[in-house]
């Protein structure tokens, strides 16, 4: 029998665990089987289903909520299944009536950390008791629209982080360099996920240096006007942990329903950031200031609309969740507040924030 507190989502029916078993060059199908015997052993009855290419996932999640009537759905993988198992679930016709479970075994896991899971097989015993607690919280989701000209290109979810500049195109480099290792024989078993990231990002950092990459950014943010000239990057963040190691705004929160607009002003704000912002960091931002270093404040704000300009015709790569997006020329980001009902560490539940007090859909 399920343990009651997991009982109420289950409503008498099983657990749906999405999961890619060919991820991780196969070894994902082992933790697969050893995630659904913890599953079975914690008692919480579930099914198994492959994830898609394609973005294909997201009709199987739906079909799994809207036509079998699953109420607890489990996302199994990195950042990007996370993002295509929430999409389902709101694109589906009982969104406010699903929870949604983390088995994360992705690099970055910035979701799973900001709940404070850890990802990878040896976290998978501690994650599935987290699940089967059935302790839930509501996350903010965020709606992207992006337009070039007066057309509309891109419209999009997303649960982490959107993001133009430099990371974007550091993660397309990433992308292609990725396919090129994966080609020659035993370079890929050493080259590989957050170590050709950080090839890719030194890379496009120095190629500023000799090309002009930066851009001027026109932000409206909750009515207010703000620019700022020469960004190298702009990171809009929702859960706290960026890149899976950094923060950088210790307030906030994933059901605020605020995001957090982080602008990058350039290499020495950048190297700021990138070292007063690691977790594992013994300097802290307020340390460098002490310094004489200072960085540029993130903002926060419920609406931001955000024009980028430039001194050439390209336009500054853009990504979200960790997937490459179409460039473009104006981001209108909005927040749906704690659309997203997730299963997480008691420790991690407000009391106060017990409603889904918004709700968005992919249909």
């Amino acid at each position: 029998m399920p343990k009651p507190s997991i009982a109420r989502w289950l409503e008498g029916g099983p657990a749906v665990l999405f999961a890619n078993p060919t991820a991780q060059s196969g070894k994902a199908a082992d933790w697969i089987r050893h995630a659904r015997a913890l599953l079975d052993e914690a008692g919480v009855p579930h099914r198994f289903v492959a994830t898609e290419p394609n973005g294909a996932t997201v009709m199987r999640v739906r079909e799994a909520i809207d036509r079998d009537g699953a109420r607890l759905v489990i996302y199994m993988g990195g950042d990007g299944t996370f993002a295509e198992v929430a999409k389902g679930l709101l694109g589906s016709e009982h969104a406010g009536d699903v929870a949604m479970g983390m088995l994360p075994t992705g690099t970055a896991n910035d979701q799973g950390k900001s709940f404070g899971l850890e990802a990878g097989q040896g976290a998978l015993e501690r994650n599935v008791e987290v699940v089967a607690a059935g302790h839930t919280v509501g996350c903010d989701v965020g709606t992207l629209v992006v337009d070039r000209g007066t057309k509309e290109i891109h419209r999009d979810l997303f649960f982490d982080s959107f993001s133009v500049g430099l990371g974007a195109a550091s993660l397309a480099t990433r992308n292609r360099d990725r396919k090129r290792v994966r080609k020659i024989p035993g370079l890929g078993a050493i080259y590989r996920d957050q170590l050709v990231y950080a090839g890719a990002l030194a890379r496009h950092l120095a190629e500023s240096y000799v090309v002009d990459t930066k851009f001027d950014l026109d932000a409206v943010i909750d009515g207010n006007v703000r620019n700022w000239p020469g960004l190298l990057d702009v990171i809009v963040k929702n859960t706290k942990i960026f890149g899976g190691e950094w923060i950088f705004d210790a307030n906030s929160e994933s059901d605020d329903g605020l995001f957090e607009l982080v602008p990058v002003a350039g290499r020495r704000d950048f190297t700021a950031k990138l070292l007063g912002g690691l977790r594992a960091s013994p300097i802290g931002t307020a340390e460098l200031e002490q310094l004489g270093i200072e960085t540029e404040p993130a903002v926060s704000g419920k609406r931001m609309e955000m024009v980028v300009r430039t001194k050439t015709k390209v336009l500054p790569a853009a990504q979200v969740d960790g997937e490459e997006i179409p460039a473009g020329e104006r981001y209108i980001v909005e927040v749906a507040t704690r659309a997203l009902r997730l299963v997480v560490p008691l420790e991690h539940v407000d009391p106060s924030h017990t409603d889904l007090s918004a709700a968005v859909s992919t249909r």
